[in-house]
């Protein structure tokens, strides 16, 4: 009888962890590419939020980014904001769980974001951080060169990667899928 019940424990288990897990859309890195419109390396230099109120209870806080820096698809010197679900405004907070972490998306810190259209957001709202917060990416500077810190297996920057290789990675993405 225990026998019966630890195989219907991890059955249901299994199951799960099956439904859990669709929600999450895995990229990689030409996926991610063919996903977005750009990706940005610079630094943040603004971080604000608003609330979208759609009427009755729907209202939605939304955070957005200011970058400064290169974009890594066309290699432009650009100032490009995108904005992810959650935040705090005004005393208000909502979070999401497929947000970034604070520490990702700090005022000051480099990171590389890959931005995508969006639209029904916000008035102020046209790009989103693709993928929330798989879409952001912190940087390091080494004696090799600024490293981004990949995320792991499933995100379209998985390893620690040079920006340099990233960017000609990127590009080659795009050359392919032209």
């Amino acid at each position: 009888m225990k026998t019966l019940r630890w195989l219907l424990a991890a059955t249901s288990m299994l199951l799960l962890v099956q439904v859990g897990s669709a929600c999450i859309e895995e990229l990689n890195l030409s996926q991610m590419v063919s996903k977005t419109d750009s990706a940005v390396h610079g630094t943040i230099t603004d971080v604000r939020s608003v609330m979208f109120d759609a009427g009755g209870k729907d209202q939605r806080i939304y955070t957005i980014l200011t970058i400064e820096g290169q974009d890594l698809y066309t290699g432009q010197a650009v100032t490009e904001e995108a904005a992810f679900i959650g935040g705090t405004f005004e005393g208000q907070s909502m979070m999401t769980s497929s947000m970034p972490a604070p520490a990702d998306y700090r005022l000051g810190n480099e990171v590389v974001v890959f931005r995508g259209v969006v639209e029904g957001w916000h008035p102020e709202i046209d790009h989103a951080v693709y993928a929330a917060m798989g879409g952001i990416y912190r940087t390091v500077d080494t004696k090799k060169g600024t490293v981004v810190l990949g995320k792991g297996e499933g995100f379209a920057v998985d390893n620690n990667v040079l920006v340099s290789s990233l960017k000609t990675n990127i590009t080659r993405q795009l050359q392919e899928a032209k």
